[in-house]
């Protein structure tokens, strides 16, 4: 090779190549360390047996409360006068059709024979609406329970499901019912619940796929824990660094001390007890392993070979394979849940398009969340093993998956002749002509899809209800669904003057906690590296941070019921750190008691060595290998341990958390009114508007 003026020096290319041999090295050193405490931490426990009979108790209390009065009242309220009626249309035509003026006097007659036979145009695919007609087919067109009745059992199944991702982010039975309570009596969880529109449809496929997330990392942790162990197990495995050759190494050495013995390799490949090896009496004879009876039927029958040491281009192989797997860590498998939560966004998208961006947030998560498993599990570069065995699975798992379910939410407008735009692309003329017949539907949508988008970015009509996102993480203009002014003996009011209002208003308690609980997962996350709250923010980050890009669009407060949950993990979130752990709080671990669940940071989720072997000693998260059944028994001395008595300081931050729940309680209690619409004093409503703006 000639040497010029502009490559650098021999020496210093080859004092550069020791400097990034020697980071090599150091690299492959920490992440063997970390493969040492690796283990699957709080993804390992299993739920104990109690708690899955307190959530339905308190999804039952849910139902209850949401089926109550729900065809109150007996006419189309707010945006229902559009989705329960395209709901009618949609479920019995296939898509929608336009109605006359003043159709909603006789579609609360119970009379919906009124409707056109011309297509209507909407802005909003058409899963959410397919899920509406289902209930007014079931009950009747006539019937106002029919209306909401989807809606209600949606928002009766998230309180569940919330419930179980609790447990899942943070390992307490307790907190699971927690959470899944507050959200139960969160205001605006209620009244969407009672009310037939699309967005709380919408919340339950983006809480659903941020379930399935979940459920992925629960396996890909325990994958790669298996992974450690058996790595672990075996004799350390080269790295990168060891297997370069270096211009100091010497190949004839490097493969006389790397190959052992044939002594040695039966020695150490003898493990059963009824196996006698055999031993060399003269330097030509070959060792056996064999039983000693099978070994003498086989020596007079069968002359033993020697196998073939393998060649060092076997060997390099060898080396290369594993030192791929060190370098970049396993794969991790078909990963079935990646699937479902593409189905689930696609489903999303299929109710509201805002649904685009919890894919674009959860896809992300996976990514990140992938580089941080693959880190912890002392993989030597987690980034290039993201990209080498996740990325591109991970895409056509996640991405193609929702656009084909999206796709087939348009079936009905699909397989018709007249819905609106159906034949676009029949009488406009362009490269779409090419297509084969089975597909003409496809330019049409497309152009479909360009209009409604058109018409949603140039919203910017005045609404007395129109608010700012900056305004939603305190609930500063709540949405007023439905409002009667009464007088005097009408509707059973009796006093001068009487209101009945449906006002889309968060529990006070849990939204005046929202912004300084979302304030501390930020903190939490970064000081102590937890991943717990990080993944809570990407929820909100996905239903909340978009909107404001919009914010000169008329768009409304009711859109953060696809944030709710979320605002109430993160509220359950801190109410862990505040609960604190009792001395000895691991003996309560393998019932789910929230003694020694809540209150940890890690959870099985930081980073680095120390946050690792803390981990594997605490009592908020148990290594893969184990007794993490619930219905293990603990020990005698255990039992005495979990009713030990605990310190003030301690008591007084459970007595704080109790209060805080009692506290959302009586404010749902206070605010019944004013989320189901009864006849009350005007006086009683204008106490219950605590805020100016809620007006």
């Amino acid at each position: 090779m000639t040497h010029t003026a502009d490559s650098p020096a021999p020496t210093r290319r080859i004092a550069r190549e020791r400097l990034a041999r020697k980071r090599e090295k150091v690299r492959a050193g920490a992440a063997a360390m970390r493969r040492e405490t690796f283990h699957a931490g709080m993804w390992a426990t299993r739920a104990p047996v109690w708690m899955w009979p307190a959530l339905l108790v308190i999804t039952g209390i849910g139902a209850a409360l949401r089926l109550f009065r729900l065809d109150f009242p007996h006419r189309l309220i707010f945006d229902e006068t559009y989705y329960v009626k395209d709901g009618y249309s949609v479920f019995n035509f296939g898509y929608e059709r336009s109605w006359p003026d003043k159709a909603d006097d006789s579609f609360n007659a119970g009379d919906p024979s009124v409707i056109e036979s011309t297509p209507e145009y909407v802005v909003h695919p058409p899963l959410g609406k397919w899920l509406i007609g289902w209930g007014i087919d079931l009950f009747g067109a006539d019937d106002s329970f029919g209306w909401r009745f989807t809606v209600a059992i949606i928002g009766t199944l998230t309180i569940f499901l919330l419930g179980v991702i609790a447990w899942k982010l943070f390992r307490s039975a307790f907190f699971a019912c927690v959470a899944a309570g507050l959200l139960a009596i969160d205001g605006e969880h209620f009244v969407h619940s009672r009310t037939s529109l699309l967005d709380i449809v919408l919340m339950a496929f983006v809480l659903l796929a941020f379930f399935f997330i979940l459920l992925d990392r629960e396996q890909v942790t325990k994958r790669l824990a298996s992974w450690t162990r058996s790595t672990t197990k075996s004799p350390s495995t080269p790295t990168f660094a060891e297997v370069a050759p270096t211009p100091e190494s010497n190949p004839s050495k490097t493969t006389s001390t790397s190959t052992s013995t044939p002594t040695e390799a039966t020695a150490s490949s003898s493990s059963d007890p009824d196996e006698v090896p055999s031993t060399p009496s003269g330097p030509g004879e070959v060792p056996r392993t064999f039983p000693t009876k099978l070994s003498e039927s086989v020596s007079s029958a069968v002359p033993v070979t020697e196998a073939a040491p393998p060649t060092a281009g076997a060997r390099r192989r060898r080396q290369i394979k594993s030192r791929d797997v060190m370098n970049f860590g396993p794969r991790l498998g078909v990963r079935p849940w990646i699937f479902a939560a593409g189905i689930s966004l696609g489903l999303a998208t299929g109710v509201k398009w805002s649904g685009l961006y919890a894919l674009a947030v959860f896809g992300i998560l996976l990514v990140l969340w992938d580089v941080h498993s693959r880190h912890r599990a002392g993989v030597v570069h987690p980034w290039l093993g993201m990209f080498i065995r996740d990325s591109i699975p991970s895409f056509f798992k996640l991405v193609p998956i929702a656009l084909v379910t999206y796709v087939a939410c348009w079936t009905g407008w699909i397989r018709s002749d007249d819905a609106w735009d159906r034949q676009w692309a029949a009488e406009n003329f362009g490269w779409w002509r090419v297509l084969p017949e089975w597909l003409d539907w496809l330019p049409s949508l497309a152009h479909y899809h360009y209009t409604a988008y058109s018409f949603h970015v140039g919203l910017d009509s005045e609404h007395p209800y129109m608010s700012n996102p900056w305004g939603w993480i305190v609930q500063w203009r709540p949405t007023s669904f439905y409002y009667e002014s009464y007088d005097k003996g009408d509707m059973g009011c009796t006093v001068a003057k009487c209101s009945s209002a449906i006002t889309s208003v968060g529990n006070p308690v849990i939204w005046g906690l929202a912004a300084l609980a979302v304030l501390v997962c930020l903190i939490v996350w970064i000081i102590r590296r937890d991943v717990r709250p990080a993944v809570i923010l990407a929820g909100l980050a996905a239903t909340w941070l978009p909107w404001f890009a919009y914010q000169e669009r008329t768009i409304f407060t009711f859109y953060t019921i696809v944030m709710v949950p979320f605002v109430v993990l993160a509220v359950t979130y801190c109410l862990t750190l505040v609960w604190g752990r009792a001395p000895g709080g691991g003996v309560g671990r393998a019932e789910g008691g929230a003694a020694g669940n809540a209150g940890s940071g890690s959870g099985g989720s930081a980073t680095g060595i120390s946050r690792a072997a803390n981990d594997a000693a605490s009592a908020d998260t148990l290594p893969s290998n184990s007794s993490s059944h619930s219905g293990a028994a603990a020990p005698a001395g255990s039992r005495k341990q979990r009713f030990a008595r605990i310190s003030a300081a301690l008591f007084a931050r459970r007595l704080s958390v109790g209060l805080v729940l009692v506290a959302a309680i009586l404010a749902f209690a206070y605010f019944w009114p004013i989320y189901t619409g009864e006849v009350i004093p005007f006086s009683a409503w204008n106490n219950r508007m605590w805020n100016i703006t809620w007006r």
